[in-house]
């Protein structure tokens, strides 16, 4: 085992909802230690967001390869990225977006890839669709603001919405099984 990964399982377990961030900041400063130690310039010049962009990626190694191309995308996206003043994806929220999909693809078989998209404000969003029901899941601000839609027995189209904390991953969890139709036959109320 190599000292980046037990970096990472030593400090990302402390505090669920600061946990993302509070990793990503001390292991830039050990990727920067550990791989310049000698190059004071580059120590010293590379900003966090930086040293961030080359390490987020590597955190989605569990993930398919498909995921960690998209990660990667999302990462290296710009200011203006769409050419009418999008924020560059924020680091701590794709490191974020990474933990709640590792988490989910870590506890049940059958997990299905979501659709990654980033959003104007510098946040991403998290799509599954079927054709019974879709589960969309954005980082906002301090927390996820999700919103399900599912077709009723009479064929109409109904749709649910709810918010939760960034480190409420057992209710995100009963959001993902909802969408599935595991045990979650009803909205999952906070």
């Amino acid at each position: 085992m190599n000292a980046v990964s037990t970096y990472e399982r030593k400090d990302f377990t402390s505090s669920p909802a600061q946990a993302p961030q509070q990793w990503a900041e001390g292991l830039s400063q050990h990727w920067i230690t550990e791989n310049a130690p000698d190059r004071p310039a580059l120590r010293d010049s590379v900003g966090f967001a930086e040293a961030l962009k080359r390490i987020i990626p590597d955190r989605s190694s569990h993930l398919t390869p498909q995921l960690r191309q998209r990660i990667k995308e999302l990462s290296d996206l710009k200011e203006n990225w769409d050419g009418e003043g999008a924020a560059a994806v924020k680091a701590h929220i794709l490191a974020d977006v990474i933990e709640v999909l590792k988490r989910l693809a870590h506890r049940a078989p059958g997990f299905r890839e979501p659709f990654l998209a980033p959003t104007f404000g510098g946040f991403v969003q998290i799509e599954w669709h079927d054709p019974r029901r879709s589960l969309e899941i954005e980082a906002v601000g301090e927390g996820w603001a999700v919103v399900g839609a599912m077709n009723s027995a009479q064929g109409q189209r109904l749709y649910f919405a709810s918010e939760c904390s960034r480190g409420d991953f057992k209710q995100l969890e009963r959001f993902y099984d909802w969408f599935l139709g595991r045990d979650e036959l009803i909205w999952p109320s906070p």
